[in-house]
């Protein structure tokens, strides 16, 4: 077998040539491999000639697995000899037959790019801090607070206000006809939850449990109902009843209720110590992905369409299996965002190219810096004494 190799772009080209003896020697392979394959009259399975099986099923029958045998054992072979190769994706092949009955299989490869790695030590890197105070220990504790709420039955008097949840039933109609899903008795809505359409709940400030109410609203010219959208309704709505949130006193009570302290002081400072330490964490991440993104930044790289595609079809498929994980829809979840479809394509495309653009200068800087080594190609290995050697060679201010 002969072979040589050539640039043009970001692609290589090897080409193999393969001699009539060469050739014919992976079509005796191939019969020996497939012959058991064929049911050929008068022959046990598997000891009909090769002759046989060509003439009776077509004379190219053991070619394509004597191709698809020699691009496998040579190929990689190939790329051995040439380190500098780096595919990013199968090679496109085209075969031809030469005069003599041999065979040319041409490997045409897409790589990756080739670039001048960017300044990647002595950068500036603004760093982020935050401060726990008193304030967020309070918001904490109301939070803590809020997740030991009772609700009460409200008095007969009682004026609903934000926050309450009335109890109604409910009857919606359109000009004067009631539509599918506009009723329901018994519902529990939280007033200021703006769970239902337009002003529906505000319009129930101020009513007390009894009072019937014409309730009118109008669709959102978006509705997901088209029967529906930008449609005046008019609900007729009863109050049946009133439920009042009871907050507990933030107190020693509470501290002994929601943690492992007698008093609310002791609570108060494992809280801080707890805040204090999320935010370091947090502090840390951030510091991380400012240092790594400066340093991506430094290199300039023109990412090959088909390594922006590939990792970009990657991220779109973990989305969507998250999502379906989650019970949830990527359609769905993309409206609710407020953004069309392709404009998250979009956003995932750019946070796809730059995903290959820090892959290929990481790559490039362990490589430089030599910080894999035989004995060390655990990624999240040689990651660490990437993120060690550039947070030691980079200064935060």
């Amino acid at each position: 077998m002969e072979y040589k190799s050539t640039k043009k772009d970001d692609q290589y080209i090897i080409k193999m040539t393969f001699d009539a003896n060469e050739f014919k020697a992976a079509e005796e392979a191939a019969y020996k491999t497939e012959a058991g394959k064929f049911n050929v009259q008068g022959f046990r399975k598997g000891k009909a000639p090769k002759s046989i099986i060509e003439k009776n099923c077509g004379a190219d029958v053991f070619k394509q697995p004597a191709i698809e045998e020699l691009f496998q054992k040579n190929y990689p072979k190939a790329l051995q000899e040439h380190p500098e190769i780096k595919p990013v994706d199968h090679p496109e092949i085209s075969i031809d037959f030469t005069a003599d009955g041999g065979i040319v299989l041409t490997a045409t490869i897409d790589v990756e790019p080739e670039f001048t790695l960017g300044k990647y030590t002595g950068l500036e890197i603004k760093a982020a801090k935050a401060e726990v105070t008193d304030k967020e220990v309070t918001e904490f504790l109301k939070h803590v607070q809020q997740s030991r709420t009772r609700q009460l039955a409200a008095k007969k008097d009682h004026k609903i206000q934000n926050g309450d949840t009335a109890v109604i039933d409910f009857v919606g109609s359109i000009d004067g006809v009631e539509f599918e899903g506009g009723a329901a008795k018994n519902h529990e809505l939280e007033i200021g939850s703006n769970s239902f359409i337009d002003t529906f709940e505000q319009q129930l400030v101020g009513k007390k449990i009894g009072d019937k109410v014409d309730v009118n609203v109008t669709f959102p010219k978006d509705y997901h109902a088209k029967n529906l959208a930008g449609a005046k309704a008019l609900f007729k709505v009863e109050v049946r009843n009133v439920l009042i949130k009871e907050l507990p006193p933030i107190d020693d009570n509470l501290a002994k209720e929601a943690s492992e302290f007698e008093n609310l002081a002791d609570f108060k400072k494992d809280i801080l110590a707890r805040l204090k330490k999320q935010a370091q964490t947090e502090i840390a991440n951030v510091n991380e992905n400012n240092l790594l993104k400066a340093v991506t930044e430094q290199t300039k790289i023109k990412v090959p369409a088909k390594m922006l595609e590939r990792q970009f079809q990657h991220m779109m498929f973990d989305i969507e299996q998250h999502m379906a994980r989650q019970g949830a829809n990527l359609e769905v979840y993309v409206q609710y965002l407020g953004i069309t479809m392709e404009q998250f394509a979009e956003k995932q495309r750019a946070q796809a190219e730059m995903a290959v653009r820090s892959r290929l200068v990481f790559d490039a800087i362990i490589e430089k810096e030599k910080l894999m080594t035989s004995k060390e190609k655990d990624h999240e290995v040689v990651f660490n004494k990437l993120i060690e050697f550039l947070t030691k060679n980079n200064k935060f201010v």
